[in-house]
């Protein structure tokens, strides 16, 4: 059956019965002047009250007009019931504003017949008009309305058929909800047949309370629902994962609405799409492209989200807005509830259902649930950016160490848990002090940027790039060690062809030296697949020539706490405690920043080994001045860094002097003729809420730039 001839069908069906139901009202409209026209008149209004006072039952509406009908009829009145009817089917749509001719035609033949319905029965069982209520006269009403009932549903699915959409659960659903409804009715109407004949001024008096309670029922079905919605959006206050919102948002709405199906679309601004962010039930999710809709592509949902109303489209195949895939659409009808929070939006809840006219009564309180979904999404959105932020590095726009040591212990449990190789690369700029030295730390700083850009473009999709420290970056990848090692060359290959522009200059000879350690080959823990990675780098690429790639071997691990030269720990491992401190929430630290003034002369007059014998000394005075949770190290050449947690001003100048003094105060005895002494530059700071290690490295930098030139000054 073709489109159109269904439509034609529907609407002949419509009208005939529309019709057929005006022809057996007119029929019957001369016995209207033997009526009372003060009860008829009274109960026309009433009638049209509760046809205008519908009670929500999620994909339909009940009403409590039955009420009218059984009592005008039980009184020997078709003619009026049948009028009041007719007149409430056309007067709730001009007052609820959903007048649809074919509807209103269809609705008011539809009562009419029903009424004739209800006549007959009650007029075989027993005759009319009822003058007393007794248990006969019960049966033969609940029977008569049984009929009516049944009549009225008939009329509906059989229009319900022609258009292609009638399930045999519906047709039960819907009996079930108006067999409750005509319960509700028939106890007003006993009581009004009870009054007649002496109280027919008192009968219409006795409907009003039938209008209140619709009220409240309509009233309670509304606060159950928007219970429903302030339930589920509490449970979600605490939810910051964008895609579980929308799942629950989802669902919730195919509860509320009873759709098909629900998808939930949210705007991808970076690629100006709609996408597809959860669909409920999943079973319709490949009808839904999952790369979106861009909006120069059009369509009924983008123009409702700039239109911001709700948009209810009763048959898609009637709508020129409607961009339908294929010759026979899944969906005929379609909800599209616009997401907007403080001006912005955000996109669209929007229900499908496989039969036309499925949502003309969920506006009301979707609109809500649309509204509250909506803030939920933006505090979402402003939380992931917060975090977002929380876990990037400024200056290079990377992960920093702290998320990066996160992904690091969840992709190592689930590599040892999926037997799925993950590897560690570490990659320090080489020389780095000597180019920030060379052309500022501007440059430096554009340095870092380039090469945090090459390896977050070959860490991929799947992969993590973070700065690690101030020069120092790490990789996570889903790599074994060969494809890995592959994978470190190609960095380093690549940053020695590096060439960054700044300030028309081209800065060149940029190089890295990169370390590799792989779980579960080289290690099943997170931390201790950080600490050989580390090593493979410092001492298997770093202290062998620098620009190289080294996998990590057991013969680095002896040499990755302490310098060989001055007994003092390595950088690397100062660094690394600087960060677990800081995992467990240290965030103020006490520096010391010491030089050794005119130490070039000292290898240049009595050579390199003698200088040697020299740091090897201070290596021991510097440890016996500190304490065990004091860390120090050789941070250049002739340079001691000493790092405190959480420590005063005091006490750190206090560590300062008493440094300082054993190292001026030694004499050093590096042959039997030589003893000389030294002189120190220092300085020391203690940083209050230090963000994260590359935070407190850049300062640490800056102090020993600034006591560099302070030390040139002093040999002038």
């Amino acid at each position: 059956m073709t489109e159109g001839t269904t439509l034609w069908r529907q609407n002949a069906y419509s009208a005939v019965v529309g019709i057929a139901g005006c022809l057996v009202a007119l029929y019957g409209l001369p016995s209207l002047r033997h009526e009372n026209g003060w009860l008829v008149a009274a109960m026309a209004v009433i009638a049209c009250l509760l046809e205008s006072l519908p009670i929500p039952l999620r994909q339909a509406q009940a009403s409590l007009l039955p009420a009218i009908i059984i009592a005008l009829v039980g009184l020997g009145g078709l003619e009026p019931a049948m009028v009041c009817g007719m007149l409430a089917a056309c007067a709730a749509p001009l007052f609820l504003r959903t007048w649809d001719s074919v509807i209103v035609l269809f609705n008011a033949g539809q009562y009419a017949l029903s009424t004739c319905a209800l006549w007959l029965v009650l007029h075989a069982l027993h005759p009319l008009p009822i003058v007393s209520v007794h248990a006969i006269v019960l049966f033969d009403l609940a029977v008569g309305s049984l009929v009516f009932l049944v009549v009225n549903h008939l009329l509906v699915h059989t229009l319900q058929w022609l258009r292609g959409n009638l399930l045999p659960s519906s047709i039960v659903s819907a009996l079930v909800t108006d067999a409750a409804n005509l319960a509700l009715c028939l106890p007003f109407a006993v009581l009004v047949l009870a009054l007649a004949p002496d109280n027919v001024w008192f009968e219409p008096i006795v409907m009003l309370p039938l209008a209140m309670l619709a009220y409240m029922l309509r009233a309670h079905r509304q606060t159950l629902d928007l219970q429903m919605i302030h339930e589920a959006t509490t449970k979600l206050a605490t939810e910051f994962d964008i895609r579980a919102i929308a799942a629950e948002a989802a669902i919730l709405t195919r509860r509320m609405t009873l759709a098909d199906c629900v998808v939930v679309f949210l705007i991808d601004n970076e690629h100006n799409a709609l996408v597809p962010m959860a669909v409920y039930p999943q079973a319709y999710d490949h009808l839904f492209d999952k790369n979106g809709w861009p909006e120069e592509e059009g369509g009924v949902i983008w123009k409702t989200i700039h239109h911001r109303d709700p948009v209810h489209i009763p048959d898609v195949r009637k709508d020129a807005r409607v961009r339908i895939l294929g010759d026979h659409p899944t969906f005929l009808s379609m909800a599209i509830f616009p997401m907007h929070a403080h001006l912005k939006a955000h996109g669209a809840i929007v229900c499908y259902a496989k039969r036309p006219r499925a949502f003309a009564h969920v506006h009301q309180y979707m609109d809500t649930l649309s509204n509250q979904v909506s803030v939920l999404l933006e505090n979402a959105k402003l939380y992931q950016e917060l975090q977002e932020r929380t876990f990037r590095d400024e200056a290079t726009g990377l992960f920093n160490y702290r998320y990066f040591y996160e992904e690091l212990a969840k992709r190592v449990q689930t590599s040892v848990t999926e037997n799925r190789p993950v590897s560690v690369l570490i990659a320090d700029v080489d020389f780095f002090k000597k180019f920030n030295d060379t052309y500022g730390h501007l440059a430096g700083d554009v340095v870092l940027r380039e090469v945090g850009r090459l390896l977050q473009r070959h860490a991929g999709a799947q992969g993590i790039a973070a700065r690690y420290g101030g020069e120092e970056f790490a990789v996570l990848i889903w790599a074994n060690a060969e494809e890995a090692y592959r994978i470190a060359e190609q960095i380093r290959q690549e940053v020695s062809r590096l060439a960054v522009e700044f300030h028309g200059y081209h800065l060149q000879g940029i190089s890295v030296s990169v370390g590799v350690a792989t779980c579960p080959d080289h290690s099943v823990s997170d931390r201790d697949l950080l600490l050989k990675a580390d090593s493979a780098m410092y001492w298997g690429a770093k202290q062998r020539g620098r620009n190289r790639t080294a996998m990590y071997a057991p013969e680095f691990d002896t040499q990755l706490f302490v310098d060989s030269l001055t007994s003092l720990y390595t950088h690397h491992f100062v660094n690394i405690r600087i960060r677990d401190d800081m995992m467990q929430g240290v965030t103020k630290w006490g520096v010391i920043c010491i030089d050794l003034n005119q130490f070039g002369k000292v290898n240049a007059g009595f050579g390199f080994d003698v200088g040697d014998a020299v740091l090897r000394q201070v290596g021991v005075l510097v440890r016996q001045c500190l304490r065990h949770t004091e860390l120090a190290c050789r941070y250049g050449g002739d340079e001691i860094l000493i790092v405190l947690p959480d420590v005063a001003e005091t006490e750190l100048a206090g560590v300062c002097d008493r440094v300082v003094n054993a190292i001026e105060q030694h004499r050093y005895v590096v042959s039997d003729n030589v003893v000389f002494s030294m002189r120190t530059t220092a300085t020391y700071c203690v940083f209050e809420d230090v963000a994260d290690g590359p935070d407190l490295f850049n300062r640490v930098a800056e102090m020993f730039a600034q006591l560099s030139t302070a030390s040139e000054q002093t040999m002038a």
